[in-house]
């Protein structure tokens, strides 16, 4: 949906009640998905939506309505239906008005879109992925995995004036290959995708699901490990970003830590939507301005999210979660932490990750798609797959080298060796 497309109905949403506040949000997507099971393609969908939510206000009792039904009337029983709700709440005593016009001279101009990807043909896709399988297929191995092209908008309006929208395309390819008894995997994630290339992928996973036939037990216990991007992205750093308020009042991990050193001085946690290699939205939930923000810094916590209301109370500046998040790393590859350790475990990735304790973030997850031995500097044995029990700031807190940054969906993150990662316990496959 264009900018004004947006604009126009986000304008009759907020025109079309008369509640002192209003504010509007209009979001939608459209994707095409391709998969692969078996070296065979089994789907190609494309699909579209949008929707479309209203908030209204009288004084502090507020209440919302949403809709995909964008013609005038769907708008107007929407912001009926708000404005009624409004009327029935009680006051909420941490609502905040809109935010002034103003605000929306401090979006970052912020490029995240690529016709390509948007108009992607899927005959185009089908002959890429046709490629990846003859890659996996002549070394009689099995295929699977999905290309998926997905273009985004979300825009903003309120009753105060101030208008905002957004929009951006992501590529991404995720492989699985399966021999007879191991598995690999691999992925890229761009903004075009032309960026994104399937055989490549496809040979990656290829690569570790070779390296990975014929694995032996190892026993449970503390070991350095290296963790690939895909590895950290899965289970670091979203973790270290709280909610302030929650936080002070001890209902977070991180309570009592702000200012304090959690992580190992190397470790400096990041968003910046400017970041042409993530790239994000300059604006986040009813138009306030998304700010690049260091969460840690050098291994000192910073910041964490705060609501306008928090912001307001504590005589501090608003930042909502973060738009994405980026773990800055060095210049080693992977090869390079791999060959500066001793003995360690490499981690290709991890899956089915659940806290244990949210209250000190213990973690606990299982390995997946090819788990190896290095030893003197080099990969010796595949191993079985183990669960792990970790804390994060503890893994971060150990942290000894890191690679070079790799895109991972929204987080831009390296590959990190961490000394004295707790396994728990062995898996039967």
């Amino acid at each position: 949906m264009t900018r004004q497309e947006a604009f126009d109905i986000l304008d009759q949403a907020v025109t079309a009640t008369a509640a002192e506040s209003v504010v509007a949000t209009l979001g939608g997507s459209s994707l095409l998905s391709c998969r692969l099971a078996d070296n065979v393609a089994t789907q190609c969908v494309r699909r579209a939506d949008a929707s479309l939510s209203i908030s209204c206000a009288y004084g502090q009792s507020h209440g919302s309505a949403v809709t995909n039904r964008l013609s005038p009337e769907g708008i107007a029983t929407a912001a009926r239906r708000a404005a009624e709700a409004a009327r029935l709440a009680p006051p909420d005593t941490e609502f905040m008005p809109p935010l002034p016009a103003r605000e929306a001279s401090q979006y970052a101009d912020i490029e995240a879109w690529s016709d390509a990807t948007a108009r992607r043909d899927p005959t185009e896709i089908a002959a890429e992925l046709e490629e990846a399988v003859g890659v996996v297929a002549a070394a009689g191995c099995r295929l699977s995995g999905a290309w998926s092209g997905r273009g985004t908008f979300h825009a903003c309006a309120n009753s105060n004036g101030l208008r905002a929208y957004h929009r951006a395309t992501e590529a991404a390819f995720r492989a699985t290959v399966l021999t007879e008894g191991s598995s690999g995997w691999a992925q890229e994630t761009a903004t075009a995708a032309g960026d994104v290339v399937p055989a490549r992928v496809a040979r990656e996973a290829l690569r570790i699901a070779r390296d990975a036939r014929a694995p032996t037990e190892m026993a449970p216990g503390r070991y350095t490990v290296i963790l690939s991007p895909a590895a950290v992205a899965e289970m670091l750093p979203w973790h270290l970003v709280c909610d302030a308020k929650a936080t002070a009042e001890g209902r977070t991990f991180l309570r009592g830590k702000l200012g304090t050193m959690v992580c190992a001085p190397s470790v400096s946690v990041r968003s910046d939507p400017t970041d042409p290699r993530c790239p994000a939205s300059p604006f986040v939930g009813g138009g306030l301005a998304a700010a690049p923000v260091h969460w840690v810094r050098n291994g000192v916590l910073e910041n964490l999210w705060r609501s306008r209301y928090w912001a307001a109370k504590t005589g501090t500046e608003p930042s909502r979660g973060p738009t994405n998040l980026i773990l800055d790393g060095g210049s080693a590859s992977l090869e390079d932490l791999v060959a500066s350790t001793e003995r360690g475990i490499l981690v290709t990735r991890f899956w089915y990750i659940r806290f244990v304790d949210p209250m000190t973030c213990l973690l606990t997850g299982m390995t997946r798609d090819g788990l190896f031995l290095v030893e003197n500097g080099r990969i010796t044995r595949p191993l079985r797959h183990m669960r792990f029990n970790e804390r994060v700031l503890t893994a971060l807190s150990n942290v000894e080298a890191l690679g070079q940054p790799q895109r991972i969906g929204g987080s831009l993150v390296p590959a990190l060796k961490i000394r004295e990662f707790t396994f728990s316990s062995t898996t039967t496959f």
